[in-house]
């Protein structure tokens, strides 16, 4: 049987969706697997042992009912007995739809029910996303952990080694300051006050991000001596920071995918949360801690912040001196 795999859009989405590959391959121990994924996120899947094949979508390629049936076309090459629908799209729907593949399994939701041979309804409690793309597998074990790292060759881990001595670092702690969502993102004050405390401690630390994270990555360097607070923000891609992530010591995230690559990584890993409802979101691993305000307007789940009297209150209201107590806690550097 040739099964197919909808890999979620986002970053973060892609990690949480890793427990579904594990136990899909639990499911399919002698089935091929195919992972079809935009192309910024195949890097949380490359290399996976949970599947044999992968149809890569390029930015834009699947661009309006044209683009999203070329794309189709080529899936149906890979003749798909059936097809999972991780992401709840109504393009996606349809590119599995044209792909035609015998079963089409999705949730309800954008029109898409006439796309889909079983329809699932989502549930409905409050449920962590890993669970929700779990439960759309016709069986699994749902004792078994949430558990599915992402693979790091031992070359990337060789070449993410090098980069970290060429910057005179040794297991630094990650920042991650940035978030697409500005209602997701730490203020660069809190960020400074976490840092402070880092350096003052004698931690190195690096600020690791995308191309859009620079400006903050300048604006924080600015304002500590050079020395040990480094940024390599644009400068590796997502298969090099993922290695360079998997080096660290530990990590300070915003609510990014970053946040959830660290955690699942087996970094200690504490995350920001504003907008976001960690109940549904939070990252997944052994050593993680949730910084949660839970203010009158959180979580609100939007990309910008809408409280006008109090801008970002479930950010600003968080105290770098928290922050570094959960830190401290998570990666067992607390004093006794």
């Amino acid at each position: 049987m040739n099964v197919g795999v909808y890999i979620p859009n986002w970053v973060g989405d892609a990690v949480m969706a890793l427990p579904f590959l594990a136990h899909c391959r639990d499911s399919h121990v002698n089935d091929r697997i195919v992972a079809i994924a935009r192309e910024w996120v195949v890097p949380v899947v490359k290399n996976s042992p949970f599947i044999n094949d992968m149809l890569r979508i390029a930015n834009n390629e699947d661009k309006g009912v044209a683009g999203a049936t070329q794309i189709g076309r080529q899936l149906k090459s890979k003749e798909l007995d059936r097809l999972y629908l991780l992401s709840g799209s109504w393009r996606s729907a349809y590119i599995g739809w044209f792909s035609g593949a015998e079963e089409r399994i999705g949730y309800t939701g954008q029109g898409r029910s006439p796309l889909l041979t079983e329809i699932i309804t989502p549930p409905s409690e409050k449920t962590h996303r890993s669970k929700r793309y779990l439960n759309l597998l016709k069986e699994y074990d749902t004792t078994a952990e949430l558990t599915a790292q992402i693979a790091v060759t031992d070359d990337e881990v060789a070449s993410a080694k090098v980069l970290l001595e060429s910057l005179n670092m040794a297991s630094p702690l990650a920042i991650f300051s940035g978030s697409i969502a500005p209602s997701r993102r730490p203020p660069t004050t809190l960020w400074k006050g976490i840092i402070e405390f880092a350096l003052n401690s004698g931690i190195s630390v690096l600020l690791v991000g995308g191309k859009r994270d620079v400006p903050i990555a300048m604006e924080l360097m600015e304002s500590f001596p050079a020395g040990n607070l480094k940024s390599v923000c644009g400068k590796t891609s997502l298969r090099e920071t993922i290695a360079l992530i998997s080096q660290c010591a530990g990590a300070i995230a915003s609510d990014s995918g970053l946040g959830h690559i660290s955690a699942n990584l087996g970094v200690p890993t504490v995350s920001l949360f504003g907008a976001g409802d960690p109940e549904v979101t939070a990252p997944f691993g052994n050593s993680t801690k949730i910084i949660f305000q839970n203010v009158h307007c959180s979580p609100c789940k939007k990309n910008q912040c809408h409280n006008s009297d109090m801008p970002l209150l479930c950010h600003t209201t968080m105290d770098p001196g928290q922050v570094w107590e959960a830190y401290s806690v998570v990666s067992g550097s607390e004093k006794s």
